[in-house]
Formats: C-alpha cells, structure tokens, sequence
C-alpha cells in the first residue's frame, strides 16, 4: 500500500490513539452539530479501536488483519496492506512512518514506510493488546504479558524493559519525562522515560484498562473498582477521586479545565479538574464504550447502544445523535472539518457540517 497526501498537509493531524502523547483526546477548535454523514465505508471486518488521520488519509487496521487507507473527503480507497496471519493490530504515525503493534505473533512491533509502501524493520516486542506512543525519538510499549518498553523508532532496538507484576492493556501516557501506564492488578507504574527508573507506584482496588490522560499536573484514570482518579503525577498521591456506579473501562479526556469519563452504566460524568467537582452527568442509556472527543465547547463519544453522541460541554446538553450500523469500540477523531468514527460490522462513517450531494453520498458509500 503506498500512500500520498489526499491534499495539502496544513492542518492538524491525528497520528496516535486519544490525539498525542498526554492521550486527553483534545482540540481546540470545536466543530458544532448539526453533522452530517457524508460517506459510509464498509471494510473486510470489524474496525480496530484507532483511526489514525493525517494528510487527508485515514488509516486504521481491522479484526481480520488489514490495514486500510482512505481518502478522508471522498471515502475511496487510496491503499490496503495486509498484516501477517491475518493477526488483530493497531497502528500510530509518525514522520511518515506507521508504527504497527500486533495482538501477538513472532513481529509484532513494525514500522511501515507509507511512501514507499513497505515495512523498515520488524521486531518481537511480546504480545501487545495496547496502543503504541511514538515521539520523536523513542516507542513506548507496555506488553501484555509484565513489561514496558522503550525502543529506538529509526532501528527498532530496544532501549530499556521494565518488569512488571501483571498484564497490560492499558497504554503509555507521556508528560516531560514521566511514562505512566496502568496494570491489570490495579497498579498505575510511572517511569522515568529516559531510563525507564520506577518514579511511584499507585494502587487502586480493581484492574486499570483504561489509558491514562495527563493533564495539569494530574493523571485521570478509571478502574474496574469503580473509581476515577486523580493522581499527582509527581508523586501518584491521590488528589481527588469519585466513586461512580459501574466498573469503568474507559480512557478519559481532558481540557485542561475539564475532564469527562464514561462508565459501563451509560453515565458520561464531567468533573472540574482541579477539585473533582461533578458539574454535571449524562444518561446514554448504554454503556460509554470510547473516549469523549473534545472540540472546543462540543464533545463527542460512541455507546454500546450503536451511537454516537454529541453534547454541550457546558451543560452537558445533548445536541446530536447518529445511530451506527453495530455497536461502537472506535474512539472517534478529527481532521479539518472531519470527524470520523467506525462501528462493529465493518463500517466507517465520515461526519461534516456540509450536507453531502446524493452523487457526492453515492460515490463515499462503498456498500
């Protein structure tokens, strides 16, 4: 699959799951409903957690062991790369590069040339059920079977491993030089990401799937005890934390004034950053099955219930609904005037505040 810029590259990318390294899945500039659908895509199976849009493309990786590229405007098909064994990925960018993390496998950390269309290097990393964090200069990787680890992104070699007690799905989040990642046995591991030192080590009393986000000196996180976090990421001392109804498997998002988490009950719960104020909750009648995507004063997230939601920062007020073809996993994400998302059974939706032509909506749907 070789890849070119569906257009000019002069707006902000997407390139890694929850929007960057600190993963608060935030923007700056809203975009209002109403939204329309402008083009549905079906692929070869269901959709992975992570879209990745960047120069007018939008690349993600399916259950069956594809990854996909689209024209982010149109929903053509720009490429297809098939993934070894049909085995289940994910994939992050960087510098024209895709860094690809498989479930499991002899390889599973590669590094993919879109230009070019081929693979650079391709190492064992263990088994991986999280997402990848690429910067400038290093891979974090938390495992799945008891560690952590930082690679080097130009040769693939490792440059630390730091042995933990239990698996990980939750993913590396990244602020200055603290790596923080939570663990299946509730431990939240914050490393120095230089020498992958252990910084702190905090508790809570149920497994932590969630990612964390980092945010104004804090780090927010769920766990399936129930409880949201907030930890001083200096030293993990809780600062604030609020008990809600339901075991919470959801990475958060943060704005720096805000920080929103969904739970398994269908609440969507907004606290004030700084004292853990709830300010206010929303019913989704379904559980909060991704991240809120913040924009501006609008967000947006996807339920178990086969929607897509978006509210009113504010208050919380609901503003628009779109019913998907399956439930839905896949965080949805922005580029331009583009917000874009997937559900279960194979389908990719593409939302904009331009009501699409009949001929424009014909061409998208590749149904």
């Amino acid at each position: 699959m070789k890849t070119r810029p569906a257009r000019q590259a002069d707006l902000p990318n997407w390139t890694t799951y929850a929007g960057g390294p600190t993963r608060t899945s935030f923007r700056d500039d809203p975009i209002k409903p109403p939204l329309y659908n402008i083009w549905t895509y079906k692929a070869t199976s269901a959709i992975g957690p992570t879209l990745i849009a960047v120069d007018g493309v939008v690349y993600f990786t399916t259950l069956d062991g594809r990854l996909d590229a689209l024209d982010i405007a149109t929903g053509d098909r720009r490429g297809r790369t098939k993934l070894p064994d049909n085995i289940e990925g994910t994939c992050t960018y960087a510098d024209g590069y895709l860094f690809i993390a498989l479930r499991f496998g002899d390889k599973t950390l590669r590094k993919y040339d879109v230009a070019k269309g081929d693979f650079v290097w391709r190492i064992d990393a263990g088994d991986i059920a999280s997402e990848p964090l690429v910067t400038h200069d290093a891979i974090y990787v938390s495992a799945l079977y008891r560690h952590i680890d930082r690679y080097d992104p130009l040769t693939g070699d490792k440059v630390w491993s730091y042995a933990t007690k239990d698996q990980h799905r939750s993913s590396p989040a990244l602020a200055g030089k603290t790596l923080v990642v939570g663990c299946d046995n509730g431990s939240v591991y914050a490393l120095n990401a230089d020498s992958g030192e252990l910084k702190w080590k905090a508790n809570a009393a149920g497994a932590v799937f969630a990612t964390p986000v980092i945010s104004e000196g804090k780090v927010f996180l769920g766990s399936v005890d129930s409880v949201f976090y907030a930890l001083d990421i200096k030293t993990g001392v809780v600062d604030w934390q609020f008990k809600t109804q339901s075991p919470i498997y959801q990475t958060a998002a943060a704005n720096g004034e805000r920080v929103l988490v969904g739970g398994s009950d269908g609440h969507l719960y907004c606290f004030q950053v700084t004292t853990g104020e709830m300010l206010w909750t929303f019913d989704a009648a379904s559980g909060v099955s991704t991240p809120a995507l913040i924009l501006g004063d609008v967000i947006y997230f996807g339920t178990l219930g086969k929607q897509y939601i978006g509210l009113d920062l504010e208050t919380g007020e609901d503003l628009w609904h779109f019913s998907t073809r399956g439930r839905v996993r896949t965080a949805p994400v922005v580029w331009g005037d583009y917000i874009l998302g997937a559900s279960e059974d194979k389908f990719v939706y593409a939302f904009s505040r331009t009501m699409p032509s009949a001929s424009k909506q014909k061409k998208g749907a590749t149904l």
